[in-house]
């Protein structure tokens, strides 16, 4: 079992379709992100956090029923004009407080921050298929313990956090994404 990330031109983008956390004030903001982001591994917009303040970090979901549970949102920015669009950001490193959205049932967003398993999508195409298909057969988004990006799968949690493909779709910068609603946390 491999897990490879949805396909991207270079960071992630979401959009916010419907969601709470704006109306209910379920926004972290002032807590800074973990170790575990690097320069390399950076803190993308639609990635799942643990976004529990008293810890004093944002980070990666240790357990799959760890909460509260929060999606990155943070605005992007245009460095200069040479980086800009939707794709290029995504420079959250250890330090940099990023704004973190808590879920709640009936969100939805739109956002290629995703990966799959290659046993179950063996390939990019299939993945598509089967996402293209979500109305006849249901695609699950799922977190993974220890990471911060979801995962899109076929098997329906029997508990925990899960959200479910509503739509095979485009994120905002015109990249292939997916349009998911939280049914439970």
């Amino acid at each position: 079992m491999a897990l490879t990330r949805f396909p991207r031109e270079q960071y992630a983008s979401l959009e916010l379709n419907q969601v709470a956390f704006p109306q209910n004030t379920l926004v972290v903001s002032q807590t800074p992100l973990g170790n575990e982001y690097t320069a390399a591994a950076p803190c993308e917009n639609g990635m799942w956090v643990l976004a529990d303040k008293s810890r004093g970090y944002i980070g990666s979901i240790a357990a799959v029923t760890d909460k509260p549970l929060g999606i990155v949102y943070t605005a992007e920015k245009e460095y200069d004009y040479d980086h800009y669009g939707l794709k290029t950001f995504g420079r959250k490193i250890k330090g940099d407080y990023p704004r973190v959205g808590i879920l709640s049932v009936g969100d939805t967003v739109t956002t290629n921050c995703l990966q799959y398993d290659d046993t179950e999508f063996a390939t990019v195409d299939a993945l598509y298929a089967a996402l293209a298909a979500w109305e006849t057969k249901a695609v699950y988004v799922v977190p993974v313990a220890g990471s911060s990006v979801p995962k899109l799968t076929w098997t329906k949690p029997n508990s925990g956090a899960y959200a479910k493909v509503t739509k095979f779709y485009t994120v905002p910068n015109g990249e292939k994404g997916v349009k998911y609603q939280i049914i439970n946390l």
